[in-house]
């Protein structure tokens, strides 16, 4: 083992991390009442509430993107920084 972050792993990770989030939110808010929509509606531009199935699967396809984007953030820093370190 190098020490280096996997972009790919930490990108599944984190779109793990997210979708079961949003998930979670939504049966919440379904189910119980909850208002979690309130916190994702301003980061996932085109989903609605109520939720079409639309709207859900555009809020997915975000989460891809966020969680690229995070990724990126993250590992290119990171493994740069190693890689000058261990040199």
């Amino acid at each position: 083992m190098n020490g280096l972050f996997d972009l790919r792993a930490m990108t599944i990770t984190l779109l793990i991390v997210l979708v079961a989030s949003y998930v979670l939110c939504i049966a919440g808010d379904m189910l119980f009442g909850w208002t979690m929509y309130q916190a994702w509606l301003p980061l996932l531009p085109g989903v609605t509430w109520p939720l079409t199935l639309n709207g859900f699967l555009l809020g997915l396809v975000w989460l891809v993107g966020y969680s690229v984007y995070l990724a990126v953030l993250i590992v290119l820093p990171y493994n740069c920084l190693v890689q000058r370190n261990g040199s």
